[in-house]
C-alpha cells in the first residue's frame, strides 16, 4: 500500500530516494514546476520582452517542458513562445513524434516550425547514414544543433529551450570527463551568457531524473511517444547510461553530484565570452582555431553531400 504524502494526507505516487520524499501527485507537479522555474531564473534572457523558442522532439521530456513553459509565460506580458521540430527524417520513428508535437502545440495554441534535413541539406539523415556508414548520432547531434541555433536566431528567440533531463545531463558529464574533453564540458548548458551568432539554451529540466519527467508527463496528460529511435542501439550513450544507473542504484544521488561537478568548472571560468568567427561556407558562428575555416555542420555536409 503507498504511503502517504510527506506534505499533506493524500496517498504518494512515487518515492525520491535520493531526497527520501514520498509526494501525492499535486505535490510532486508543484516540485517538479519549482525546479523548473529554479533552472529558468538563472537565465537573464528569460522575463525580458521578445520570443522564447522551444526545441520540441515530440517525446515526453520536450513536451514537458513546452507544457510547464507554456502555464508561466500566460502570466509574463510581452512574451511569446514559438516551438521547432527538427524532422531528420528517419523512417518508422520521427513520422510518429511528429504528430504529437503538432498535437500538443495546436492543443496549447503555440505557433510550430517543422523542418527537415533534406530541406536544409539535401538529405535525409538515413541517406547520409545509408552511402556514408557514419556514426549517425555523431551526424545527427551536429547538423540539429546547427539547425536549432539558426531557426532561433532566425526568429529573434532570447532563449532556446530544450528538455533535456538530469539523466541526459549526467550521461553527458561522464562521457566528457572520461573523454577528456575539458572544452566540450565548458560549453555544455544551459547557458547564462550569450556567444555572438549563438542563441544561449537553457535545459529546465536538468534537475528533475527521467522517470520523474516520465511521471510528470503523464500526471499532465501529455502523450507519451513510446517508438525509440532505430539508431539508440549504436549509440555509444547507451554504456553512459547504464553505468550512471547502476552508480545511482548504488550511490542515490550520484547523478546530482555529476551535475555539481559540471557546475563547479562553470563556476571556475575566468574571462568573457569565447570569440568566434563565421564559417566561409554557411557564414554560422565557429568557436576556436579552425584550419579549414568551415563550421563542422559544414565539413560534415561536404563529406557526406558533396561540395
Amino acid at each position: 500500500m503507498p504511503l502517504p504524502c510527506d506534505r499533506c494526507s493524500n496517498r504518494s505516487v512515487i518515492y525520491l530516494r535520493y531526497s527520501g520524499q514520498h509526494l501525492c501527485p499535486d505535490h510532486f507537479l508543484k516540485d517538479v514546476m519549482r525546479r523548473f522555474k529554479r533552472e529558468l531564473r538563472a537565465h537573464e534572457a528569460f522575463g525580458k520582452k521578445g520570443t522564447i523558442g522551444i526545441a520540441v522532439s515530440g517525446g515526453k521530456d520536450s513536451l514537458l517542458c513546452l507544457s510547464l513553459m507554456h502555464e508561466l509565460s500566460c502570466g509574463i506580458k510581452d512574451v511569446s513562445l514559438r516551438a521547432l521540430t527538427v524532422d531528420e527524417g528517419i523512417e518508422g520513428y520521427r513520422q510518429s513524434s511528429v504528430a504529437l508535437s503538432r498535437k500538443v502545440c495546436d492543443d496549447l495554441d503555440i505557433p510550430l516550425d517543422v523542418i527537415g534535413f533534406w530541406e536544409l541539406y539535401g538529405k535525409s539523415l538515413d541517406g547520409m547514414i545509408k552511402e556514408s556508414g557514419s556514426n549517425p548520432c555523431t551526424v545527427c547531434g551536429i547538423l540539429r544543433r546547427r539547425t536549432m541555433n539558426s531557426w532561433a536566431r532566425e526568429h529573434g528567440c532570447s532563449l532556446l529551450l530544450t528538455g533535456h533531463n538530469l539523466d541526459d545531463m549526467a550521461q553527458t558529464v561522464l562521457m566528457n570527463v572520461m573523454s577528456a574533453d575539458l572544452d566540450r564540458l565548458l560549453r555544455l548548458g544551459p547557458h547564462t551568457s550569450t556567444i555572438e551568432g549563438f542563441v544561449p539554451r537553457g535545459m529546465p529540466l536538468r534537475t528533475v531524473p527521467e522517470t520523474e519527467t516520465h511521471l510528470a508527463a503523464m500526471l499532465r496528460g501529455l502523450p507519451i511517444h513510446e517508438v525509440e529511435c532505430p539508431y539508440s542501439v549504436s549509440a555509444k550513450r547507451g554504456l553512459f547510461r547504464d553505468l550512471v544507473l547502476e552508480a545511482e542504484d548504488q550511490i542515490p544521488g550520484t547523478r546530482h553530484m555529476l551535475l555539481r561537478f559540471h557546475q563547479s568548472l562553470l563556476v571556475g571560468r575566468t574571462g568573457g565570452p569565447p570569440a568566434t568567427k563565421a564559417c566561409h561556407r554557411c557564414s554560422e558562428p565557429i568557436i576556436g582555431a579552425d584550419g579549414s575555416g568551415l563550421c563542422k555542420a559544414c565539413e560534415l555536409l561536404e563529406r557526406l553531400v558533396g561540395p
